[in-house]
């Protein structure tokens, strides 16, 4: 992509978190996501800083080019992470446990679910 592609499209996502308290984009398709289970990836590095679009943006660009953005209540900032597209529950999650999250959202029924740690006891 051009650097006036990418300004472009860092804008977007700008005005898109501007309005809304949680979303999903594609992109490349230049959509958003309403449907499946976004599971973000793992933080580049220990100090990656969650509220760094641009940053997340060419993680994205790079992987599944889904960026999520989420604003949490408690400080009022908007949180991105890159994320990849599933259309069920079980590979997200076995994604999300893979990748060291905590969760993974599903947009059909908008609600965030859960994703609990294995422990080496429990591996089989």
């Amino acid at each position: 992509m051009t650097d006036r592609s990418i300004i472009l499209l860092l804008e977007r996502l700008r005005t898109i978190a501007a309005r809304k308290s949680r979303f999903a984009y594609d992109v490349r398709g230049h959509s958003y996501v309403n449907s499946g289970m976004v599971a973000p990836y793992a933080p580049a590095s220990a100090n990656s800083d969650p509220t760094d679009l641009e940053g997340v943006l060419n993680h994205a660009l790079e992987h599944d080019a889904v960026v999520s953005g989420y604003r949490d209540p408690a400080d009022g900032k908007m949180r991105y992470t890159s994320c990849r597209l599933f259309t069920d529950v079980h590979n997200a999650v076995v994604f999300a446990r893979a990748q060291r999250q905590t969760s993974v959202y599903n947009w059909n029924r908008l609600e965030e679910i859960a994703v609990v740690a294995v422990t080496s006891g429990d591996a089989q």
